[in-house]
């Protein structure tokens, strides 16, 4: 494997274990500080604005400036914000900081492929030093590090909640591995690739249209996942140690997945594998809403997020073999950007939907982001028999 590339997915993975965790702990946190649902859907959404809006300034700046330089600002960035967070009150505080770090930006952060800030500009790092043919499964390897790094975080969580341990001083553990990842990717050698402008210039049609697709696929997991821990607390009356163990099965799962479908794509092709585990990690939310009780509900989220992250790295790929080498990092900018806002208005709604309608919150989220692999098929199907 390049260095470079080494590099960017070892810093990655040290902070992806915090994010192991943290995606259970942050709405808890709030929970335990006072805040009601309807509140923390708003202390969310706004951290997710946040991240979205840092996600498209950081891939330009990545792109014109140099990538190693903006991965390197956004690891002591998290650092920051993780070290600090437990001293906050303030929902205006707790918003900026969890924005700046990333903290509900899914089960993983938006590790590679995923979206967010880092995603995006570890992935053009990756993809300076990838073939065409071969990037696919290069962004799996990297993915898949990555959520053994994650689960590991799941796990760690439900053992120290077992051993009755204070579970957010796993905030300072993050900070810690921030400050790691930093050093580690000081060796990153800058290959000097830039965009002519801060502004895309070569591909911004096509990013539009990659862009696109992403809206429902935020806004319906944006419902859903942002708040599923609490979701579980409130429809099963399970605590953060069973979700935990849900967490980290579901990081396995997808695992596997990483492994199997991105060689799967190598003959069936790009945007069928996209459309295929888009449509199945849609209508596995869509199951949780019917699940009688934790265990079948928890199985039906392992797959929902095998399918999504197993073709995470295809549709990784596929933006970007279709934008300009140096405008990666700002394609998956803007494609986070549009996905992540969409993503902030679900936590408004499910804030809502908790104290009304609970139970068919994963159903909601489900049936709007079934318009993504639909709006994928219109808008590329000339590249649908493409490799």
């Amino acid at each position: 494997m390049h260095r470079n590339a080494a590099l960017a997915i070892a810093s990655r993975s040290l902070v992806s274990f915090a994010y192991g965790y943290i995606v259970a702990i942050f709405p808890l946190y709030l929970k335990a500080i006072g805040y009601g649902s309807v509140e923390i859907g708003l202390i969310v959404f706004a951290a997710m604005i946040a991240n979205s809006l840092l996600g498209v300034v950081a891939g330009m700046l990545a792109d014109h400036y140099g990538r190693k330089y903006v991965l390197i600002a956004l690891l002591a960035a998290f650092s920051i914000a993780s070290g600090t967070f437990t001293s906050l009150r303030y929902a205006w505080a707790l918003a900026a900081a969890a924005g700046l770090a990333g903290f509900a930006a899914g089960s993983t952060g938006g590790p590679i492929g995923s979206g967010g800030p880092l995603g995006a500009v570890q992935t053009a790092i990756i993809s300076e030093v990838a073939d065409r043919r071969s990037m696919s499964v290069l962004l799996s390897t990297a993915a898949i590090l990555e959520m053994l790094s994650a689960m590991g975080g799941a796990f760690t969580l439900s053992i120290l909640s077992y051993l009755g341990a204070y579970v957010y001083m796993l905030f300072y553990v993050a900070a810690a591995l921030g400050i790691v990842s930093v050093a580690l990717s000081a060796f990153i050698v800058d290959t000097g690739i830039r965009s002519r402008k801060l502004l895309p210039s070569l591909s911004y049609g096509r990013i539009l249209r990659l862009s696109i697709p992403t809206v429902p696929c935020g806004l319906g997991s944006g419902i859903v996942l942002p708040l599923l821990s609490l979701w579980f607390e409130v429809r099963y009356h399970v605590g953060v140690g069973e979700i935990g163990v849900v967490f980290g099965a579901m990081d396995a799962m997808m695992v596997v997945f990483m492994l199997i479908i991105p060689r799967l794509s190598l003959g069936m092709g790009r945007l069928k594998t996209i459309v295929i585990t888009r449509v199945a990690s849609s209508l596995s939310f869509v199951a949780m809403a019917f699940s009688p009780v934790f265990a079948v509900a928890g199985l039906f989220l392992v797959l929902r997020g095998a399918f999504a992250m197993g073709g995470m790295p295809v549709r990784q790929s596929f933006v970007m073999t279709n934008v300009h080498e140096s405008e990666r990092a700002t394609a998956n900018g803007f494609t986070s950007f549009s996905r992540n806002t969409a993503s902030s208005v679900g936590p408004t709604i499910s804030g809502y939907l908790m104290g009304v309608d609970a139970a068919a919150l994963p159903m909601y989220g489900g049936l709007i982001a079934l318009l993504d692999p639909l709006l994928y098929y219109l808008l590329f199907r000339d590249k649908w028999n493409a490799d």
